[in-house]
């Protein structure tokens, strides 16, 4: 049995979203003695996760779950809780922060909510049922850390006594040689047509059907804009499968996304919702110029640019105007603080001082 001074569990819905946000944050805290532990839905963890963690586990998958399935769900990570005896249990994603929030009272386990994304404003049902527990259930947790002022904003609001912190680069960060792994440089792009990229998971939640209409009022202007849809669908979720008509072109997600940004010259993020823009930011950092959905995320990344993202409401005919405008424009200048503050270590060395503040400040 591991000791309980020693450990860190951390849970998502996705094992996914372990690997991309949280490995980093883990792979910092190795070198302070801690074992890491990750938990994660059955069916969703991908094989390099084992690489950044000390011990992976599956669980009843509880994402979009009814309330027996989030049951079982919760059953086993309490006795992997008991098991592992963690001093923290590092919560991510809404649906991980509800069912990790009831397990650590019912264990008495201290708990880290890092809300990488909300439902807060959403009408829909899911929007609304979140809002609901959120607004009953908030008081529970005594630290969190927030991707955006306005979610920061919100929680200070449900939870008064809590601990509200705001993560750099949505908490998330950026790896700059995962953009150029080759060092490369950005080179000019002629003797091709012009290219809006949307590079986004392929579900109606992202709304790229909004970016697909855009697109088409654009090449009244612009006959040859070519728009490419890079991404996937994800596990739990309802697919969105892109329209197959002349000037479109689609792939599969890559984990070189640099590359479909040099050979953009617009990108388009058209999500009603976002906790953090990373894709946004990404493509800032490599000078492509945005046009985004105006929404809590995006207004984050929008802090750390000077010029070259323009951010509109959720309109066909007001996004195709921003791409022109855009394509014409082809200027991005960010802050001179945000290359730092956005790089993954960074963000890494932020989450592993704040672990150790938390666990130290437990009462023995």
């Amino acid at each position: 049995m591991a000791e309980r001074d020693h450990c860190v569990l951390f849970l998502a819905a996705l094992g996914t979203t372990l690997e991309s946000l949280v490995a980093p944050v883990s792979r910092a805290l190795a070198p302070h003695g801690f074992r890491r532990v990750a938990v994660a839905g059955r069916g969703t963890v991908p094989l390099s996760l084992q690489k950044s963690f000390d011990e992976v586990y599956e669980i009843t998958p509880f994402r979009r779950e009814g309330v027996r399935t989030v049951a079982r769900a919760g059953r086993d990570l309490t006795r992997i809780v008991r098991s592992e005896r963690p001093r923290l249990l590092h919560l991510n994603t809404p649906y991980g922060i509800a069912l990790g929030r009831v397990v650590a009272r019912a264990t008495r386990t201290p708990h880290l909510a890092v809300v990488h994304g909300t439902l807060f404003g959403s009408q829909d049902r899911a929007g609304r049922l979140f809002s609901t527990v959120e607004s009953a259930m908030s008081r529970l947790t005594p630290a969190y850390v927030a991707a955006n002022r306005d979610d920061q904003e919100t929680y200070r609001r449900l939870a008064p006594r809590a601990q509200v912190r705001l993560a750099p680069c949505g908490g998330a960060g950026i790896d700059p040689l995962r953009l150029r792994p080759n060092g490369r440089v950005r080179l000019p792009r002629q003797g091709r047509p012009p290219r809006a990229l949307v590079l986004a998971r392929l579900t109606p939640d992202k709304n790229i059907g909004l970016a697909v209409e855009a697109w088409r009022l654009a090449r009244r202007c612009v006959p040859d804009l070519e728009l490419r849809i890079v991404g996937s669908t994800a596990d739990g979720e309802p697919a969105w499968h892109p329209p197959e008509e002349p000037g479109i072109t689609r792939a599969g997600w890559t984990a070189e996304p640099g590359a479909e940004f040099e050979a953009a010259d617009v990108v388009l993020s058209t999500s009603l919702r976002e906790g953090f823009g990373l894709a946004v930011a990404e493509s800032l950092m490599m000078g492509t110029p945005v046009v985004a959905v105006d929404n809590r995320g995006i207004r984050a990344v929008a802090d750390g640019a000077m010029e070259g993202i323009v951010l509109v409401p959720p309109r066909a005919a007001a996004v195709s105007a921003a791409l022109l405008a855009q394509l014409r424009a082809r200027t991005v200048r960010l802050r001179p603080e945000t290359l730092n503050n956005w790089r993954q270590d960074h963000v890494a060395a932020f989450y592993t001082e704040l672990i150790l503040d938390l666990v130290r400040a437990e009462k023995p």
